[in-house]
This record gives structure tokens, C-alpha cells and sequence, in this order.
């Protein structure tokens, strides 16, 4: 629940689709459509700010209709939510985030606890990956 809340706050931090994701145990790994730069500093104090202001994290529905005419709201490149019932699951991290997401979190940011960048790698020309690990 920690890391999977987490990785909805690094979609706030890095405004860039995501291409590839792996939650665990241990780590959370997002794939970031970007060729820019990435600062570990930068993300770490980001995401720093983000936990301690410990803002909400809830859930509600849209209309597949609604998500349809947001498709802005889609931050994944390869996977789509379900459609089949005609209404989609948001997660809302209050102020900072609004997406489809089926998965497991916390109340509030603060839950997350301290996390940090443990690697930023290059994968390939368009795409950067970056893992979290508890600090």
C-alpha cells in the first residue's frame, strides 16, 4: 500500500507518462517516457514534501463515458483500466493526483513513510526508470 501510493506521488513529481511499473515488497518501479534529465535530489525533496504534508488519499468513480472525454487522466502508456462495468475506480491524492487505479493504499500520504530514489537508470533512449526504496 506504501509503495503503491508512493508511485502515485512520483506521477505528480515526473509529469511524463509511464510506460512499465512493478510494485513489490521491497521496491516500486516506474518506467517514465522522457529523455530529460532526472535529479535524485530533486525527486527525493519532492516526494519528501509530498509525505510530510500528509494530504488524503481516496477513492471514487467515473463514468467510462467521463474518463473518455479525460483522457488526461490515463497516465499509463500500455495498460488501460477495465471498462466492462461502465465506471472506472479513481484514486485522488487530494491537491496532487487523479487517476484510474485498481490497486491498495494508504489514507494519507503520511502513511507512506520516508522514501528515496534508490536508482535512476536509462533504459532506453525514450525511457527512464526510476526505483523507490524506504529510506
Amino acid at each position: 500500500m506504501r509503495f503503491h501510493t508512493a508511485s502515485h506521488l512520483m506521477c505528480a513529481v515526473l509529469p511524463y507518462l509511464v510506460d512499465g511499473c512493478s510494485i513489490t515488497a521491497d521496491y516500486a518501479r516506474l518506467d517514465f517516457v522522457t529523455n530529460d534529465p532526472l535529479s535524485r535530489e530533486d525527486i527525493d525533496g519532492r516526494l519528501a514534501a509530498l509525505v510530510a504534508a500528509s494530504k488524503s488519499v481516496s477513492a471514487e468513480t467515473i463514468t467510462v463515458e467521463a474518463l473518455m472525454a479525460n483522457p488526461e487522466l490515463i497516465r499509463t502508456m500500455s495498460v488501460n483500466p477495465p471498462m466492462g462495468t461502465g465506471h472506472i475506480r479513481l484514486i485522488r491524492i487530494e491537491d496532487v493526483d487523479l487517476q484510474p487505479c485498481g490497486g491498495t493504499h494508504v489514507a494519507c500520504t503520511a502513511e507512506v513513510g520516508a522514501i528515496r530514489v534508490a536508482k535512476i537508470e536509462k533504459k532506453t533512449a525514450r525511457t527512464r526508470r526510476v526505483v523507490l526504496g524506504f529510506a
